[in-house]
């Protein structure tokens, strides 16, 4: 059984029975960790419940305040029915006997027109249906809460359209963030759970592969064993380990799929994503030759290309003479000719390029750099697999984290020739030199402007005499620099 703990912007997971993380206390303090992940785990629904019912209740109070202010349902207004009423009885009582009416007053002739003119006013229309009567709360039985519940999801159908697609708009956007963040969630607590506990917390079990290869899984300052992933988003999460030889750090990035937007959701439907598994390491200094060397798949390698300088500027293709090697899948690129052979070693090529077939559908890149960008990482490996559709099969992974390894202990106990490291390192001087050319022009232009500015801020405080004195020398020092120089001959 897996916990979920989110706490302080740090995700970390614990296990009962084999692995069990240290810490746990007693069948006291389990059993209460296990009703905390209960209410955990309820707390998404209950929230989503009281959107529903919030929107109820908003829906409600809309419709109560248009019957309010809007008076008979049916859109009669009560004046109206008064006045018509009082007309049909004025017109039968006042009729003679002979079947003409009697000669009127003055005062009963400003009536009379009163009437006739309300009358013409009003338009005809049929008799309102009689309002319900009031039942009393013993006797609203189930057939009677039925139809008052069609009765306001009729009114509310027809008079708030615009609201309630709203509300369900909000709603569908509540319920996927929250099923997203969980399914991401529990997308990295598997792969936790099956590479990245620490030693300590696998002690009555195997351990795991970063168990086994770091003396230290997640940050020093963590308070508890299983604190090993730190949420950077809602969609990113990073795992941080160090004390292992030839490397400073390793960071391990899942990148997942935005689940919890549903505008990404619906687009990912167009154009499908896949989870990112990244991991990046750091190398020690001394522990890795000047390189650049990378094995991309085939349909990525334009973008990696233009993507990174240094394998433009370093690397050329290669196309490797081994009979097993994917070539038509894989490009590989690399600084010198001896690289591919010494760093993709018999064991690389049994245990995953041998099998590619198996493995394609979760590799995307292994790139070697001394030429690194990331701050404090000159010396970087970095390596890209897609992670599996299905959780479960996250142990398929465990060849290319194997292989990671691997490759920092090949790439630490590599040597170059004399030969390639002498190329290397003209190779980088000359690629400095033509950089720095390039940059001249550009530093040249930006010191003439700062002279230029300073120049005129000095002459705001200078009189007309002194100004045009000082232009006067400015012009006279720029053409002695601009005049070609002469050398006595002996």
């Amino acid at each position: 059984a897996m916990e979920l703990k989110v706490k302080r912007s740090v995700m970390t997971e614990t296990t009962d029975g084999e692995r069990r993380v240290e810490g746990g206390g007693g069948g006291g303090r389990r059993g209460r960790g296990r009703s905390r992940s209960a209410l955990v785990s309820l707390t998404p629904l209950l929230v989503l419940l009281l959107l529903l019912l919030g929107a109820f209740a908003f829906t409600f109070t809309l419709v109560s305040a248009s019957k309010a202010k809007g008076g008979d349902l049916d859109g009669f207004d009560a004046s109206d029915d008064a006045e018509e009423q009082n007309f049909e009885d004025f017109s039968s009582s006042d009729l003679g006997d002979d079947g003409f009416q009697a000669p009127l007053g003055s005062e009963d002739a400003e009536a009379q027109e009163v009437v006739a003119s309300a009358g013409k006013a009003s338009k005809p229309a049929t008799p309102s249906a009689p309002s319900a009567p009031y039942v009393p709360w013993k006797e609203r039985n189930l057939s009677y809460w039925i139809k008052a519940f069609d009765d306001f999801a009729t009114v509310v159908v027809r008079e708030h359209k615009l609201e309630m697609l709203l509300l369900l708009l909000a709603s569908l956007y509540a319920l996927n963030y929250v099923l997203g963040s969980r399914t991401n969630e529990g997308i990295v607590l598997k792969w936790a759970n099956t590479f990245g506990l620490p030693a300590e917390s696998t002690k009555s079990g195997p351990p795991t592969l970063y168990g086994k290869n770091f003396a230290l899984v997640g940050v020093d300052t963590k308070t508890s064993s299983s604190e090993i992933i730190f949420r950077d988003s809602q969609s990113t999460f990073k795992c941080y380990a160090s004390g292992r030889r030839n490397l400073k750090w390793m960071m391990t990035t899942l990148e997942l799929r935005k689940r919890q937007d549903l505008l990404c959701e619906l687009s990912n439907l167009v154009m499908p994503q896949s989870d990112k598994l990244i991991i990046e390491v750091s190398m020690n200094e001394g522990s890795m030759q000047p390189m650049v060397f990378a094995v991309v798949k085939k349909k990525l390698s334009k973008a990696f290309i233009s993507d990174h300088k240094d394998v433009r500027q370093f690397a050329k293709r290669f196309q490797p003479e081994q009979k097993d090697w994917p070539k038509k899948k894989l490009v590989v690129l690399q600084e010198s000719r001896e690289l591919f052979s010494d760093l993709i070693t018999d064991a690389t090529m049994k245990n995953v390029f041998d099998n590619y077939g198996k493995y394609e559908k979760y590799f995307s890149s292994m790139y070697y750099t001394s030429e690194g960008k990331v701050p404090g990482a000159k010396a970087l490996l970095r390596f890209e697999f897609s992670l599996p559709k299905n959780p479960k099969k996250m142990r398929e992974l465990e060849a290319l984290l194997e292989l990671v390894f691997h490759q920092i202990d090949v790439v630490g106990a590599h040597k170059l020739s004399p030969e390639a490291f002498k190329k290397a390192q003209e190779r980088r001087s000359k690629i400095q030199e033509e950089e720095f050319k390039e940059t001249l022009q550009a530093r040249q232009e930006a010191a003439q402007r700062k002279r230029e500015a300073k120049f005129e801020k000095e002459k705001q405080s200078m009189t007309a005499a002194q100004a045009a004195k000082a232009e006067e020398k400015r012009k006279n020092k720029l053409l002695k620099k601009q005049r070609p120089k002469m050398k006595m001959m002996k």
